[in-house]
Formats: structure tokens, sequence, C-alpha cells
């Protein structure tokens, strides 16, 4: 396992007469931002120092313990100006999943994986992590979400089985309140746009406020 002090070293070493070399330092001390300066090692601002780029995210990776560590990690080794390594980036998002405790984060997880971007994302991935929050999913607002996700055209834009989880959404709901919310999604633009269903949908509310 690489040392940090042995990093550090050769940072000093490396990057003596560099302007932001207190900065790097100091970010070290704090175990802040490693992984961004990780990525701008290897880019033309530090002539492409591979070497050191790929010691820092060593460190990084063999220091991580929640799931952001490594989807930070996963997002800044895969970029296109740096190193690139969609193969580590891919197995480190793999990890990140197995440290989820909350389904708000699987979701998290599956949105950025879904999104396109200038590093690693993987949409067969995201629909993994997707089903796996679905078959998790217990409440409205859990299905709400996930359904409002797989929706967004900026990410699956998946509006079948977006409306596949509304359905489920619709099952459980027990105020006039939960299924009032749901219409209000299912109308929104930015996910099913379908003003014809949402109405459909809020006249159930009455059934609730009736009971």
């Amino acid at each position: 396992m690489i040392e940090k002090k042995d990093i550090v070293e050769e940072i000093r070493q490396d990057l003596s007469n560099n302007k932001k070399l207190d900065k790097i330092l100091k970010d070290l001390e704090y175990e802040a931002n490693l992984a961004k300066w990780a990525h701008r090692f290897s880019t033309e601002e530090f002539d492409k120092n591979v070497t050191l780029s790929r010691k820092l995210f060593h460190y990084v990776l063999s220091t991580a313990k929640d799931y952001r560590d490594y989807v930070d990690f996963a997002f800044y080794i895969s970029k296109k100006d740096g190193l690139e390594d969609n193969n580590l980036a891919k197995e480190a998002y793999k990890l990140s999943v197995t440290k989820i405790t909350l389904l708000r984060d699987l979701r998290t997880v599956a949105d950025i994986l879904a999104k396109e971007k200038d590093s690693f994302y993987d949409k067969e991935m995201a629909k993994s992590i997707y089903s796996e929050a679905i078959e998790k999913a217990t409440i409205v607002y859990e299905y709400l979400t996930i359904a409002e996700s797989l929706s967004d055209k900026e990410l699956l834009n998946d509006k079948k089985w977006a409306k596949e989880v509304y359905e489920e959404a619709i099952k459980i709901s027990s105020t006039a309140d939960e299924i009032e919310t749901i219409a209000q999604s299912i109308a929104n633009e930015d996910t099913l746009d379908d003003d014809k269903w949402s109405n459909e949908v809020f006249a159930l509310s009455s059934k609730y406020k009736n009971d």
C-alpha cells in the first residue's frame, strides 16, 4: 500500500516550483479533493504526470470508505482529458453500490451512471441499479423519485418503464396527498408530461378524501 507520506514527499520534489503546491499539500493533510488533484496531475496543467497521478489515485482507492469516495474516484479517473481509465472506474462504481445503505443513494449512483458526460457512464449498469432500487422501494416517495429518474431526458429517458413504476406508486398510495403528488409528477414536462393520465390519477384522490 502506498503511504501518504511518500506521496507528499514526491509531490514536494516534483512540484517544488509550482504555485499550487501549498494548496495541494493542505488538501492532502485534510484528505480533501484528492481524486480531483490526481486527475489534474494527469492533464496538461501538470505536464501529464501520469506516474504521480496513478499513485495518488491508488491511495484514494485504498483509503475509500463511503460510497461517495468510490464515485468520486470513478468520476475523476475516467475523465477524457486525463487517464480515461474506464475499467477501474467501472469497478469503483460496483464497489460504491456495496457500500450503500439508503435507497436514495442507490438511485443517485444510477443517475450518475445514466448521464452522458466526459467521464465513464454506462446506461446498462444504471438500469441494473435502478432495478435494484425498485426491488427495495417500500413507500410512495421512493417509487416516485425512481420514476422521475427513469423518465428524465438527460438520463435513461425510458417513459414506458417510468410509467410502470408510477403505477406501483399509485397501488400503494393511502392518502389524497400522495395521489396528488404522483399526478403532479406525471404532468411535469421533465418526466412523462402526460396531462391526460395526470388528470385521471388526480381524480383518484377524491376516493381518499371521501373515506
